[in-house]
């Protein structure tokens, strides 16, 4: 029989631990110290280099666009004879048949100086090339009006010259407005000049 006094409490097992409580609060927060975070600094300079490539490869484009081939050139001096009220028609521009391009003309600009006040049209001439002529047909497949026309090799431009009166003119080397793919551009073509004698009829 014991004393009335407490029983001594029991003292734990060797071995356990007693179970921990859960933190409270911020201390339930993760610990993201070993995480590592981006670098804003690294982010800009990425952000950077990609900036600067797409300048460079705009800069490149617009560089490609505006600046195609040159288109031939030639020192010859055409001389070509006519009558006045016969158009004459004058060969400019020979495409070479190997050219390996296809050009989308928005126009040709003519620049004539003369005595008299005459007509100078450029005009496509299709799978043909003139030298002087007044008969073109015999030349050219199709004679038409160059604005919105491709030119591809074995075409050729010439000028119609048409006179009231006797004329003396002087036709300089053409230049084409063109397009091709993404390219565009004014260029000089052709023969150097024509110069172009209109008689009177007698």
């Amino acid at each position: 029989m014991t004393d009335g006094g407490t029983a001594p409490s029991a003292a734990p097992a060797p071995g356990r631990r007693r179970a921990e409580r859960p933190p409270r609060g911020r201390d339930r927060e993760l610990d993201t110290s070993g995480v590592p975070r981006p670098s804003f600094q690294s982010r800009g300079w990425r952000i950077a280099a990609l900036v600067v490539a797409l300048g460079l490869l705009l800069t490149w484009l617009v560089w490609y666009a505006l600046t195609p081939e040159r288109l031939p050139v030639s020192a010859k001096v055409v001389n070509a004879k006519g009558v006045v009220g016969t158009p004459l028609y004058v060969g400019m521009f020979a495409a070479p048949a190997d050219l390996d391009r296809t050009l989308r003309i928005s126009g040709v600009r003519v620049h004539t100086t003369s005595d008299v006040k005459l007509k100078v049209t450029p005009l496509l001439c299709r799978r043909g090339t003139i030298g002087v002529t007044t008969q073109p047909d015999q030349f050219c497949a199709d004679l038409v009006n160059p604005e919105g026309e491709r030119l591809v090799g074995g075409d050729s431009i010439v000028v119609r010259v048409e006179a009231d009166d006797a004329a003396l003119a002087v036709i300089d080397r053409i230049r084409i407005a063109y397009r091709e793919d993404i390219r565009w551009d004014t260029q000089p073509a052709g023969n150097r000049q024509a110069i172009v004698t209109v008689a009177g009829r007698p």
